[in-house]
């Protein structure tokens, strides 16, 4: 989940025991090593070792390793030097050893060594590390006492800051959170990935207006986010009934893009019809068609754009050519079923009522409809009733269909 740079291998000094052979070989492993050769280096320091188990030779050969992302065996070529000498090993060898156990997924074994690495003097190193696995490990009590620990030592790690917040979000302290985001903001003022993860945070706790203003002061600090922020500040906008706002920033987004995608014309005009600007709208969705022909949304919102401005011709015929793209598109088929409906065109509309119930859609809304569709069309007394059947037993407690049962009932027995 977490990664991080890996400390630097520095290559130990040697000392080799044995023959000139073993001497030979380890120099060049490390003459191989010094060179960018990791795999030659590899095969050197084994030469070595075959004559003579020598602790530096064994680091070094996990160095290499590390260098190959080897990472099993660089962790075993460092345990092997541990066990070989244990009072030659110092706090880099188990920060050594932890990373490479971190990198081969093995976090519990990587704890065992960043604690290790702690209790032989590397505290500042070690303590973000034991954090990570904690983390990984999904320790959210043991992580977040471990970082309070340690940012009682070093109070302005920013990454430690940065663990820390993450844990809170993860233990729901959003309070928590948005404190140490806010604590994150003052120490880098010009990070602007500070400032998103608060408004994140704030948005999340329905604090929408806050992340608002954290947000523009980001765009406004930082051009070159410009997309990023923008974007989340228009859903922002439109979660707080402010589309015109967001269609603002949609723009900005788009102006800001190098080569923005149907996807960001598709924002931008769902935005401005919205606000009720369907000129713009239309426009950004033709540009968003003309880009993805083949995706749906673009017909589906000119469609709709033609119902609010009284053309059932053309919202039809944009409903159609959506559905020709994507037959199983239950909002379509809805709309065709609720443009059927206001044409009075009842026994088509519930034949699209039927297929969104059937493609899985199986909101009291639709049910409501295809009811409606069918008590509307004459001779279908069977499939109302089986309509309104599955209708209570998918929502017993749904006042509408409830009402229309009742209606049912009542006009059943003046037929009578």
């Amino acid at each position: 989940m977490f990664g991080r740079m890996i400390v630097t291998s520095v290559l130990v000094g040697l000392f080799v025991a044995g023959g000139a052979g073993a001497q030979q070989a380890a120099q060049l492993g490390n003459t191989a090593f010094e060179e960018g050769n990791f795999a030659e280096a590899v095969v050197h320091y084994r030469q070595a070792l075959d004559e003579a188990p020598v602790f530096g030779v064994y680091v070094n050969l996990g160095h290499s390793y590390a260098k190959l992302e080897r990472w099993t065996e660089a962790a075993e070529s460092y345990e092997a030097a541990i066990e070989l000498d244990a009072g030659a090993v110092t706090a880099d060898i188990w920060q050594f050893l932890g990373q490479a156990r971190y990198q081969a997924q093995q976090r519990e074994a990587a704890l065992e060594a960043f604690l290790a690495e702690a209790s032989s003097g590397g505290e500042k190193e070690a303590g973000v590390w034991i954090a990570r696995c904690l983390i990984e490990l999904e320790r959210w009590l043991r992580a977040k006492a471990a970082l309070w620990e340690y940012l009682g030592r070093f109070p302005k790690d920013r990454e430690a800051l940065e663990l820390l917040a993450y844990v809170l979000g993860q233990m729901d302290d959003r309070a928590g959170a948005i404190a140490v985001y806010r604590e994150l903001v003052a120490e880098a003022p010009g990070e602007t990935t500070y400032r998103v993860a608060l408004a994140n945070a704030l948005a999340i706790g329905g604090e929408n207006t806050q992340a608002i203003d954290v947000l523009e002061v980001a765009w406004r600090l930082d051009r070159r986010a410009t997309r990023e922020v923008n974007r989340l500040l228009a859903d922002l906008y439109l979660a707080e009934g402010m589309p015109h706002e967001a269609a603002l920033c949609y723009g900005r987004a788009i102006r800001e893009t190098e080569e923005p995608n149907a996807d960001d014309y598709f924002r931008l005009g769902t935005a401005y019809f919205k606000s009720g600007e369907f000129v713009s709208a239309k426009e950004a969705l033709a540009v968003m068609r003309e880009a993805e022909p083949n995706d749906f949304r673009a017909d589906l919102y000119l469609g709709r754009i033609a119902i609010a401005q009284r053309d059932p011709t053309g919202a039809e015929r944009h409903y159609r050519a959506a559905l020709g793209k994507r037959p199983v598109a239950t909002e379509v088929l809805l709309a065709l079923g609720q443009l059927q409906m206001k044409e009075k065109q009842y026994e088509a509309a519930a034949g699209y009522f039927a297929r969104v119930l059937e493609l899985g859609d199986r909101r009291a809304l639709v049910y409501t409809n295809h009811v409606l569709a069918l008590l509307r069309t004459s001779g279908r007394e069977l499939e109302v009733e089986a309509a309104l059947k599955a209708a209570i037993a998918r929502h017993p407690g749904d006042a509408q269909i409830q009402q229309l049962l009742d209606r049912y009932v009542s006009q059943a027995r003046v037929s009578r």
